[in-house]
Parts: structure tokens; C-alpha cells; sequence
């Protein structure tokens, strides 16, 4: 058996409940790959949604919760190095210190590597 060393956020994403529908060697069977791009598009206008909202700390906190729904997404389709996660981390840390702007800017640079990367990569 492998193991991979993942960072901490990483590795609490992998405790979703969304990661029981990877298969046991953590990977995404071919049949529900369309259905996890699906489901990162769908996170990824939630973020951009929530960005339109006043950032208070409830928002922060869905924007929290929200970014880890987008790491497990990233494990599922097993691109945990796409260049989308250095963003997503960003924008994690901005979070955790309520940095409303820098969440906008994370968030936007995420976006934008994420619509750049689902684009070059469907």
C-alpha cells in the first residue's frame, strides 16, 4: 500500500463524506468523472456567489466549508497538484485569518486558474 503525505487541509477534505465514492485506491472511476466536474463547476459558481455577499463571518465560514467541498473534488478527480490548489490554499489561509480582502483576491485568482485549468483539461 501507498501513502501520500497530503497537507492537514488536504487530509481533513479526504474525511467529506464525498470521498466514500472514490474507489479504494483513490482513484475516480471513468463513469462518475463527468459527474465530479459537474460537482467542482457547481462549488466553483457557489464560491463565486457567495464573493457577491457581504463578508462577514458567516460568510466566511461557508466560504471555509465551501473550499473544502472544492479540495475534495480535486482528490476525487485525483489532481490534488492541478495548478488550481496552490490558489485554494490561498484562499484557506485568508479565511482562517478573515481577511476579506484577500479572500476576494485568492478567490478570484482561484477561479480564474480553475475556469483556465477545467477548460484546458475538458
Amino acid at each position: 500500500m501507498k501513502v501520500h503525505l497530503l497537507p492537514v487541509s488536504l487530509t481533513v477534505a479526504m474525511m467529506s463524506p464525498a470521498m466514500t465514492i472514490a474507489s479504494p485506491a483513490g482513484k475516480t472511476p471513468c463513469h462518475s468523472l463527468h459527474a465530479v466536474v459537474m460537482q467542482l463547476s457547481v462549488h466553483n459558481q457557489s464560491l463565486q456567489q457567495l464573493l457577491s455577499a457581504p463578508l462577514d463571518s458567516a460568510t466566511f465560514r461557508l466560504i471555509d466549508e465551501l473550499s473544502y467541498q472544492l479540495e475534495s473534488d480535486l482528490l476525487l478527480l485525483g489532481t490534488t497538484a492541478s495548478p488550481v490548489a496552490a490558489p485554494l490554499e490561498s484562499l484557506h489561509q485568508a479565511v482562517e485569518h478573515e481577511d476579506g480582502n484577500a479572500v476576494l483576491v485568492h478567490a478570484t485568482a482561484y477561479l480564474s486558474a480553475a475556469q483556465r485549468w477545467l477548460g484546458e483539461s475538458a
